[in-house]
């Protein structure tokens, strides 16, 4: 996002961002949106190296189809004072964490939730859910220690029914039977702010070369597990859903080397305790529980001028395949990207494909950006879904759209 800041007074530095977003469905022949959002932001000097920034964001949506129940939304995005102590870097408020060096997928960008009105198709430093953290980088020697505490129980928000992406998949959403009615309990949801904090704690280092860090985050997965009991009534048989969110242990690293023109990235997440739902009617509250190990592996390569190229490939491996669990014991995604830059790169090409193997499904993202002036960019582009209804792209593929997009910052 291009930010162009105005001092106000010494101590005070603001910017605005407004942007108006329109997407056509390209077979229901059809505007799925006309959004205009505007972002206003705020940085104070607090003095005695101290500073507070505040981010805003007002979103309207004059087709309502993205999320049929609001066309309208205000929020205070991020909220937060920076602060040094000594040699030690500390951040405190409602902010955004982001650990990880994957593009389109996440393995270990797992610190803040997700709001997921568009599924994977919002850039994530807008789908992400800023939180509530303690957020302090401690240098030791030649390593920074950072620290994490949320006391912010906040999760994933998901597309309702009737919404554009709302999930559908079989791989996301558990099938009851035919002749089984389901009726959803109310969430249950961790409410002790400072016995249900998440926290976590990495150590990042430079060693001959390489970039590498050492992730570790106790914390409640952001997605609920839906917990079923089957319950016989006179009508017949009944199953009742709760969700309900549980505590994971993510431990992972990451790396990442230049050699040349190439540079090698990846990460490695291990997660114990995840709960995966099950259709098997034996099992007695249809979730099974598992360790998760998931990875991805990047190459970029700068060896043509204004050009990258750059591929990824995801795996995810469950270490429980029990009968009748939702998803595959192993998963694996793979990604393309191709960018190419013009007229001393205020013209950008640029193509991202996501593709999974377990499926054949996935999306292609083509897009033109054109920086118009320092202040006004503009960009068209289009989200092409294809595949198995079945899988977690393919549940979108007659989701096909042309975006246009402008953008002023001052």
């Amino acid at each position: 996002m291009l930010l162009m800041s105005t001092t106000v007074t010494a101590a005070v530095d603001s910017a605005i961002t407004i942007g108006n977003e329109w997407a056509y469905r390209t077979e229901a022949k059809q505007t799925q949106k006309f959004e205009t959002m505007v972002k206003p932001e705020v940085e104070i000097d607090l003095g005695r190296n101290a500073r507070l920034t505040a981010i805003g964001r007002i979103r309207y949506d004059a087709k309502k189809q993205i999320d049929v129940d609001d066309d309208t939304d205000a929020e205070l995005r991020e909220f937060y004072v920076e602060t040094v102590i000594g040699r030690s870097f500390l951040t405190m408020g409602k902010q955004q964490i982001v650990w990880g060096k994957a593009d389109g997928l996440k393995v270990l960008d797992v610190i803040n939730p997700q709001e997921w009105r568009e599924f994977i198709l919002d850039d994530f430093d807008e789908s992400r859910i800023p939180l509530w953290t303690v957020n302090a980088e401690i240098p030791i020697n030649d390593v920074t220690l950072q620290l994490l505490w949320i006391p912010d129980q906040t999760y994933h928000e998901f597309a309702q029914q009737g919404d554009q992406y709302q999930f559908t998949s079989p791989q996301l959403v558990p099938q009851a039977p035919a002749d089984v009615d389901v009726v959803f309990a109310a969430e249950e949801q961790p409410n002790d702010t400072f016995q249900d904090a998440d926290w976590g704690a990495r150590l990042s280092a430079f060693w001959n070369g390489w970039d590498l860090t050492f992730n570790y985050l106790y914390h409640y997965n952001d997605q609920p597990v839906l917990y079923r009991q089957l319950n016989m009534t006179a009508s017949g048989p009944v199953a009742i859903i709760t969700p309900r969110y549980e505590r994971s242990h993510l431990i992972g690293t990451t790396f990442s080397n230049a050699f040349g023109s190439l540079t090698l990235r990846g990460e490695v997440g291990y997660s114990l305790d995840r709960y995966i739902s099950t259709n098997s009617a034996s099992d007695n509250d249809g979730v099974i529980k598992t360790n998760e190990l998931a990875y991805v592996i990047g190459l970029d390569w700068f060896g043509l001028s204004d050009t990258l190229l750059s591929t990824q490939v995801f795996q995810s491996h469950l270490n429980n395949d029990s009968s009748g669990i939702i998803r595959n014991n192993r998963e694996t995604t793979i990604t393309f990207l191709i960018r190419h830059d013009f007229m001393n790169e205020t013209l950008s090409t640029e193509l991202l494909w996501i593709h999974n193997t377990n499926f054949d499904d996935g999306v292609a993202r083509p897009r033109i950006t054109y920086q118009i002036s320092d202040e006004i960019t503009a960009s068209v582009g289009a989200d092409i879904f294809y595949g198995d209804q079945t899988g977690l792209f393919g549940q979108f593929r007659n989701r096909d759209r042309l975006v246009v997009s402008i953008e002023a910052a001052y």
